[in-house]
């Protein structure tokens, strides 16, 4: 027999410091459904340092929320024990603690939501599926993970008690949870009287549970339900209830699904309203952590994030909001002229016959050097310690280009290679998933020529495409000027105006396509990613500074 049940962990002595004496404003959203369908596919994306030591060994994070806009909270399992981890989002994102929840068997702890400044989670035991947690904790309390302040226990059949996902909100006068089993199969809810919950005296009771198997399909917007990782729960101002729950699917997308939920005391209903497949960096999953957000301004925000917490870890933030490219930091440079490249210590400002370096953290010139027999090096792309520098003859005809590797060390010159092939004036080249992607600009009334090269490693062409008419038309007389792999396909520059434009490769055809444009504070130019914020980093040509920023919802 399936036993759930429930015991409260009143902490009298220390009530004060654990939960608040009332609820605080809660933000609700106007129109659920809409924002949902808003949510932007696109993601900001945020490269996160950490340097604390851990062992997540057989295990892996499973979910994610934000709390006060700029803190993630990730929770994770491993072998010997469930864990959170909170990161500083912003300029310099990176990891700020990572706190032991329970030890095995309770090893997992699984897809959370917080609500207010609660956060709940189940923590189980993965191994023999008997056994879980729900665990409420108070995040403004100064060490909010050694005690819970609400346990709900459960014991009982095989799979059927676990708690993989769990969500909270408050609706109708009540604090809301729900707790969904292995692969979600079933769904169970609890509840307690808000300000009991608040006054640290709730107790909370089953208040209904859903089979998804026995639930009618036939007034969903299709058919599919998922094995959940995350499940969020939202009421909106228009006192109605909803669920989001984020996956994998069979296909591989990265999805998040809306459900609408009725739970009468009796016959408990989910419908299915809107799915919504999402672009993530390579290395986030939804199949990992994802988890949807209100923000303090009242928007949705959806996160997401690897399968582990590396020493730099991409988290992604969708957004209704059209995101934008921020200026975060620019340095004066007289060789600002061409383009810009960076490592995590230093940036280099490219003119056309010359290269300055300069240290990050004060803006000093170290060193500066220039290169005879050059006439247009047009960007850098930094691979394997070494400085690859896109050089062409342009505006001299016939077109010749080549490639200068040059030590970013000391600025010398290592190494020269034509690409005696091509035709067009070589703009920017990068490297991606094992192949070398150049740029090959025409001017004029010709620069519907222009063409992005895939090539070997031998620098061998071995596909081309063109661009778009709607983006060759942006250019007027000047063409593409620079280039990096951004999330699944390219962003791009033009000559003059600040404007980024992120392209894909396509299935079929010899056209790339045009997925969107975005305002950004380089003047055209060369760019290239910023390995320290994960970023880029560009310039403004008329004042000759060197510029970095990031990607913001």
């Amino acid at each position: 027999m399936t036993i759930l049940f429930t015991s409260f962990l009143h902490w009298f002595m220390i009530l004060s410091l654990l939960v608040s004496e009332a609820p605080t404003e809660t933000i609700k959203i106007a129109d659920f459904t809409k924002s949902f369908e808003d949510l932007n596919t696109l993601p900001a994306s945020f490269l996160v340092t950490n340097n604390i030591t851990y062992n997540s060994e057989g295990g892996h994070l499973q979910g994610i929320q934000l709390y006060n806009d700029h803190t993630a909270y990730l929770s994770g399992s491993s072998e010997d024990l469930s864990y959170m981890v909170k990161m500083e989002l912003g300029e310099q994102s990176r990891v700020l603690s990572i706190d032991t929840l329970m030890h095995a068997p309770l090893r997992h702890a699984g897809g959370f939501q917080i609500f207010d400044q609660y956060l709940a989670v189940g923590i189980e035991d993965n191994k023999e599926r008997n056994l879980a947690y729900l665990q409420v904790y108070n995040l403004e309390a100064e060490n909010p993970f050694d005690k819970p302040i609400y346990t709900i226990a459960r014991k009982g059949n095989y799979e059927r008690v676990t708690a993989g996902a769990v969500g909270i909100t408050t609706f109708r006068g009540e604090i809301l949870i729900l707790v969904a089993n292995w692969d979600s199969r079933v769904l169970d809810f609890y509840s307690c009287p808000e300000q009991d919950f608040y006054n640290g005296k709730g107790e909370f009771t089953l208040k209904s549970d859903i089979e998804v198997i026995k639930q009618t399909t036939s007034e969903w917007s299709d058919p599919k339900w998922l094995s959940y990782q995350n499940l969020n729960l939202f009421s909106d101002q228009k006192d109605q209830l909803y669920m989001v729950g984020t996956a994998k699917n069979e296909a591989g997308d990265q999805v998040a699904d809306l459900f609408k939920l009725q739970l009468p005391s009796s016959s408990a209903k989910i419908t299915k309203l809107n799915s919504k497949i999402f672009n993530t960096s390579t290395s986030v999953d939804f199949k990992a952590a994802a988890g949807l957000n209100i923000s303090s301004e009242g928007d949705l925000i959806l996160a997401a994030a690897p399968y582990q917490l590396e020493k730099n870890t991409t988290i992604n933030l969708f957004a209704h909001k059209e995101p934008s490219w921020k200026k975060t930091r620019e340095w004066p440079s007289p060789d600002a002229r061409q383009a810009a490249a960076a490592t995590e210590l230093h940036a280099f400002a490219i003119n056309n016959h010359s290269i300055s370096k300069y240290d990050r953290s004060t803006g000093e010139l170290i060193t500066s050097r220039s290169y005879p027999n050059t006439k247009h090096l047009n960007s850098g792309f930094l691979s394997g310690g070494l400085l690859y520098c896109a050089h062409s003859n342009y505006p001299n005809q016939p077109d010749s280009s080549s490639i200068r590797i040059i030590d970013p060390k000391s600025l010398t010159l290592k190494k020269t290679i034509k690409l005696r092939q091509s035709k067009g004036s070589l703009t920017w080249i990068v490297k991606n998933k094992g192949y070398w992607y150049a740029l090959f600009a025409y001017y004029g009334e010709n620069n519907h020529l222009t063409y992005l090269a895939k090539m070997n490693e031998n620098w061998e062409i071995l596909q081309k495409w063109n661009f778009p008419n709607s983006i060759i038309k942006e250019m007027g007389k000047m063409s593409i000027s620079g280039g990096v792999a951004w999330e699944q396909g390219f962003v791009v520059t033009g000559h003059d105006e600040k404007l980024l434009y992120y392209v894909t490769l396509p299935e079929n055809g010899e056209n790339l396509n045009f997925i969107k444009q975005y305002k950004a504070p380089f003047t055209g130019q060369g760019i290239a990613l910023d390995p320290l914020t994960g970023g880029l980093i560009g310039i403004n040509r008329a004042e000759k500074k060197v510029v970095t920023a990031k990607f913001l919802p």
